[in-house]
């Protein structure tokens, strides 16, 4: 039932005045054209949290208890960040009847103002601000202060936290209410456009795409069936159910508003939430259709009925939801999409380590959709004879269109279609077949057929295949996370004796990075070990069978089991974010010889703003966001660069010029603009663009592609202002830089790293002869007199031609190794044909053995 009466944080201005308001000026990048098709007010959910929370001493001079006040999203639906922004409003709501609204008489949640319902009870809302807290702890506890300081902020940030705030201190909420947040949602169409436009505002002056209460026209415009989704009187358990098991009409529709066709204007209503899915190729059949002249047999390449869904994979609930997401819901209803430019997806890439569930989440995915499913392999399509795999690819296709709609879920894709870029290792039979592959996918567009292809890397599969339109989504499928873990461990000792309280805590706990079948070969290792003392599963066996198995794709992920994290491969991204990303970086300042005065400048300029940010927010300093090292090559500027990441307990991701460049119009800026985009996938990180000069040159004299790479360089530096990224770019000669990279406000501090002075020189020598024997009278003085002038890579070589020498001779490094070594290696700073330059440069240092 509806509520009697509700609460506003504030009223908004009426349809007559909004309406009068809109058709004055051009809202939407359709300019003058646009017609005002809809308009409805959509109620926001939001619960008002006022709670108690401990003030820091440093901050509010003397301990004690605060009393605030923040709003959380009543839709569970991860904007919290924005919600919170009106708490101010409802420090004194307005009661409103909901009588005044028409919200719809015969469909509830579906009139002219739409009513979204709370999708959590008063108890989730009051248990949110605890459960961040005690994720912020447990970070803090596994990583350090640091590590732990970006989700701090982000946490305050979300939440609208004050400044004072301790975490180490408790919270209590005192008070938790419900409130509407009430917004005019416009939707806009043009003649000259097959799409609709959606604007969300409060006061119709503010109606523009940039404003700030545009969030909730991008949350909608991003799926337009999910106001109707939870619109009022939607089942509260929609978030939970999987949509193959939701309805009771046959559909498998998981929306609770059901069968409204017409709103009250005319037409397909947007907040219409009805639909119902395919039956699936061969209802009530058991064998699959054969097409004819096809020689392949369908009934081995097709599961009419795949008895799985989502419902059957444990844990991975943001893949699920990702899914649910770009291809249920668009596959489910493609006229509500289509009404809003959206397309359906024909084709989606699943990447990630090999043994993760590629396979078994694809078979749920068609079980979600009521699809047949259909699988094939490289094995299926391969063959000896010319021209046979394309043919036999054809076959595939045609078997999947007789059997729609389906699923066609082809595994190992890059073994079919490999990158034609390595032409010669690749013979006619095998271009043709990749060729076919293309043909049949450009195809598809008029059939019910979904094309799921799955791969380890991305990279290897043929950059025609991976581009938009033939695969229009790409996501991955990582490790198994906790709850994953705890099911495939459920999974695979059931049926097996166990002790009664056997805890599967400390398997889960200690399998970061496994993959599924890691996994499932520590069940059956547990088993064989009490097999052999003819006794139930118990703890012994599972540390043991534990002990006894490694991660199959440790190496392949880049797994850092202390932070529980692994290399993350944004979607849609071609670069190869396992070549360029480290995810725990083994080294600290500590690793680097020397550079004191670097190293305490860093300290100052990096680490402590992002290990203290309230500190510096307190007196309105900016955490730096970009740091250029210049200086000799030779000198550490990777080296120390790597140590700072290592010292912040970021990740690492390192890129050269050779990563970026291209020869194809536009794929520079594209490689850019991925690059930050795995960045930020990863972070918190820390980006280093090496030989940055070589990408962002002087644009003078530069040509267009060139150009564009650095626009694209700048506006991704630009945007990384609420990023936990901090980019650090490196360069020998400052003035080779693009002026615009330099100024302030894109890289905010620019440090020399110049060649080691003598004490530097000195522990740079005994880094690098600490694990070799070396005699106990060496005369170091002279020995580190003469590398004045050396860079720090000449004082590395120095010391191994030294270790070498003293190997040839069967003893220990003494001085005449060493002076051996010294006549051997020279500086390669001396020679360097950009001396000059550098010397003279008002950045450089006027140093003598240059020229």
């Amino acid at each position: 039932m509806l509520p009697k009466r509700f609460a506003f944080d504030r009223r908004l201005p009426d349809e007559a005045t909004v309406r009068a308001a809109l058709d004055e000026r051009a809202i939407t990048p359709f300019g003058p054209g646009e017609d005002l098709d809809r308009l409805h007010r959509v109620l926001y959910p939001a619960f008002r949290l006022t709670f108690e929370y401990e003030a820091s001493e440093l901050l509010s001079f003397g301990a004690n208890r605060e009393t605030t006040t923040t709003l959380v999203d009543g839709l569970v639906e991860g904007n919290d960040r924005f919600v919170h922004e009106y708490v101010d409003g409802t420090a004194d709501p307005v009661t409103v009847d909901p009588g005044e609204f028409d919200l719809g008489s015969d469909h509830p949640g579906l009139g002219t103002t739409v009513m979204l319902e709370f999708q959590a009870t008063n108890d989730r809302a009051e248990s949110v601000l605890v459960e961040r807290l005690l994720d912020y702890r447990e970070r803090r506890a596994a990583a350090g202060e640091e590590a732990a300081a970006v989700f701090l902020n982000k946490f305050k940030d979300a939440y609208g936290l004050p400044n004072d705030f301790d975490p180490d201190g408790g919270i209590d909420v005192v008070d938790v209410s419900r409130v509407y947040l009430p917004f005019w949602l416009a939707e806009f169409r043009a003649d000259s456009a097959d799409h609709a436009y959606i604007v969300s505002f409060r006061d119709e002056s503010d109606a523009d795409v940039d404003h700030p209460d545009g969030w909730v026209a991008e949350w909608v415009s991003g799926d337009p069936t999910v106001v109707g989704d939870f619109g009022y009187e939607v089942d509260l358990d929609r978030v939970q159910r999987s949509a193959g098991d939701a309805g009771s009409d046959g559909t498998g529709s998981d929306r609770g508003v059901g069968d409204a066709e017409t709103n009250h204007e005319g037409g397909p209503d947007p907040l219409d939430s009805s639909g119902s899915r395919g039956a699936g190729a061969g209802d009530g059949d058991t064998e699959a259709v054969q097409p004819d002249g096809v020689e392949m047999n369908a009934d081995s390449l097709v599961d009419l009925a795949p008895d799985h869904g989502f419902g059957e994979v444990g844990g991975m609930a943001d893949l699920k939801e990702t899914l649910r997401h770009k291809v249920v819901r668009p596959v489910t209803d493609p006229d509500r999409f289509a009404e809003y430019g959206l397309s359906v997806v024909n084709g989606v890439l699943l990447h990630g380590p090999p043994g993760c569930g590629k396979t078994y989440v694809t078979r749920a995915l068609a079980g979600e959709l009521g699809h047949a499913f259909v699988e094939v392999s490289p094995a299926d399509v391969t063959s000896k004879y010319m021209g046979e795999p394309a043919q036999k690819v054809a076959d595939v296709f045609e078997i999947a269109r007789a059997n729609a709609p389906c699923l066609l879920f082809i595994d190992e894709i890059d073994g079919i279609a490999g990158d034609r870029g390595g032409g010669a290792d690749m013979n006619s039979s095998e271009q043709q077949l990749v060729n076919q592959l293309l043909t049949e996918l450009e195809s598809l567009d008029d059939h019910d057929v979904v094309v799921v292809g799955a791969t380890n890397l991305l990279e290897d599969v043929d950059p025609a295949i991976r581009r938009s339109g033939r695969f229009d989504e790409r996501v991955e499928v990582p490790p198994p996370d906790a709850d994953a873990r705890r099911a495939i461990l459920d999974l695979h000792l059931a049926g097996r004796p166990t002790v009664d309280d056997l805890d599967r805590s400390p398997a889960v706990e200690r399998t970061v990075g496994y993959a599924a079948s890691d996994l499932e070969l520590i069940a059956e290792n547990a088993a064989r070990e009490a097999l052999r003392d003819e006794a139930p599963i118990g703890k012994s066996h599972l540390e043991s069978a534990l002990e006894s198995t490694e991660s199959s794709i440790g190496d392949w992920v880049g797994v850092s089991h202390k932070e529980g994290t692994h290399v993350v491969q944004p979607d849609g991204v071609d670069l190869s974010a396992h070549s360029l990303v480290t995810v725990d970086v083994d080294q600290s300042f500590g690793d680097v010889g020397g550079m004191a005065e670097l190293k305490a400048r860093l300290r100052e300029t990096v680490l402590d703003p992002l290990s203290n940010p309230e500190t510096y927010d307190r007196y309105d300093i900016d955490v730096l966001s970009g740091l250029l090292l210049y200086g000799p090559p030779g000198c550490g500027k990777t080296h120390v660069t790597r140590a700072l990441a290592g010292e912040l307990d970021h990740a690492f991701v390192e890129v050269s010029p050779a990563d970026l460049t291209s020869k194809w119009m536009g794929k520079p800026e594209e490689n850019v603009a991925d690059l930050f985009e795995i960045a930020r996938a990863n972070a918190p990180c820390l980006l280093f663009i090496d030989e940055i000069d070589a990408v962002a040159g002087s644009r003078g004299g530069m040509s267009q592609g060139s150009q564009g790479m650095v626009n694209q360089l700048l506006t991704e530096l630009e945007a990384l202002d609420e990023d936990d990224v901090v980019a650090v770019g490196a360069t020998n000669l400052l003035e080779d830089v693009d002026g615009a990279i330099r100024r302030s406000g894109r890289f905010d501090e620019r440090v020399e790293v110049s060649p080691p002075d003598v004490d530097a020189r000195r522990e740079i020598l005994d880094l690098h002869l600490g694990e070799r024997p070396v005699a106990d009278a060496v005369d170091w003085d002279r020995i580190v007199a003469g590398t004045e002038g050396y860079a720090a890579s000449d004082l590395e070589l120095l010391a191994e031609n030294a270790a070498r020498n003293a190997l040839r001779a069967g003893d220990p490094i003494d001085d005449d190794h060493l002076d051996a070594a010294l006549d051997e290696t020279q500086s390669s700073l001396r020679n360097w044909g950009d001396g000059d330059r550098y010397a003279e440069s008002d950045a450089g240092s006027d140093l003598q053995y240059f020229g």
